[in-house]
């Protein structure tokens, strides 16, 4: 099984270490030629994954023609807000196969991924890849789980070919669930993150990240998805990981919000998106239209986009109306 991995940032590098590992044929792109060119004489990434060796079996291309040629299997590691300008350029010819890595939804369409590759390339064969796994952790080789998501014997193969001792994973029918799981877990996470900033202790902490849970629940099982993915891998294993890992981005981006610190500021000076700042923006019409809360989702956005100071919204949320668990 071949692969191309379409997005060299610490994600997709990592995924190239490990494929490598696996015994597969990776093929890493990224866009800036000066990377990709250090990468490849250096065998580490110029900017990520610090002290981390790329094997030799990695090979780098910065021509997105070479990638998309080398294999009919595509896995996407590039940001939400990139997915649909790379699928522009894939040719529906030789029946692409992909892989989405992203852990997001659009703000303008409330769409998940796997949703935006199908109307680009429809019948094409679609899956995720999410979990409980930091990059860094991945390529070092240190024991992980994740799911794929999707139908049919592609899945199986993907579990197959990419589970080794170091790295197990399962599968799973349920492509709404896994990926609702990995996009709204950023958003709670950004919530965790400002609690931190703030300076509340781990009790608040885990009140937030309980109800985060409970909030998620009722948005993937309103769309369709399944409490079982919820309490699995890709949402109680990723929702752990994102809110209390210092390596989470979202988390980082929380803690400084919680600082005091804009939402312009902390973006520009971050070398990889942050998820959860787009995505917290469709949540609160994907809840309206099924008729559900997500009070945790909504104070993010109104501390992000609508100037709310973080201890108001956390009140906020602390008054609302009492009810059963």
């Amino acid at each position: 099984m071949k692969l191309s991995i379409l997005g060299a940032g610490s994600w997709g590098t990592a995924l190239s270490v490990h494929a490598a590992r696996a015994g597969l044929e990776p093929l890493l792109w990224g866009r800036d030629p000066e990377t990709m060119a250090a990468l490849g004489r250096d065998r580490r990434h110029p900017s990520r994954l610090s002290g981390i060796d790329v094997p030799r079996e990695v090979r780098v291309t910065s021509n997105l023609a070479e990638a998309i040629a080398h294999s009919d299997t595509l896995i996407l590691s590039v940001p939400c807000a990139s997915m649909r300008d790379l699928l522009g350029v894939i040719p529906a010819s030789g029946g692409p196969r992909f892989v989405s890595t992203a852990k997001g939804i659009e703000p303008d369409t409330g769409k998940r991924m796997s949703e935006v590759i199908r109307e680009a390339y429809p019948g094409a064969p679609v899956a995720a890849l999410s979990g409980p796994t930091f990059a860094d952790g991945v390529a070092r080789g240190d024991p992980s789980a994740a799911v794929v998501a999707g139908e049919g014997a592609f899945v199986l193969e993907l579990q197959y070919r990419l589970s080794t001792a170091l790295f197990r994973l399962y599968t799973s029918e349920d492509l709404v669930g896994v990926e609702l799981c990995g996009a709204l877990k950023n958003v709670i996470a950004i919530a965790a993150g400002a609690v931190s900033g703030l300076g509340f202790g781990h009790n608040t902490l885990a009140a937030l990240v309980t109800r985060g849970l409970a909030e998620i629940d009722r948005l993937v099982r309103a769309q369709g998805g399944r409490a079982q993915t919820v309490h699995g891998l890709a949402g109680i294993g990723d929702l752990m990981l994102t809110c209390t890992g210092q390596q989470s981005r979202n988390r980082r981006l929380g803690e400084e919000i919680g600082r005091g610190r804009k939402l312009s500021e902390i973006l520009v000076g971050m070398p990889e998106v942050a998820e959860g700042a787009r995505t917290c923006l469709a949540v609160p019409t994907l809840a309206a239209r099924s008729g559900i809360e997500a009070p945790i989702s909504e104070a993010v956005v109104k501390v992000l986009y609508e100037g709310v100071a973080p201890r108001e919204a956390i009140e906020h949320l602390m008054t609302r109306a009492l009810k059963a668990e």
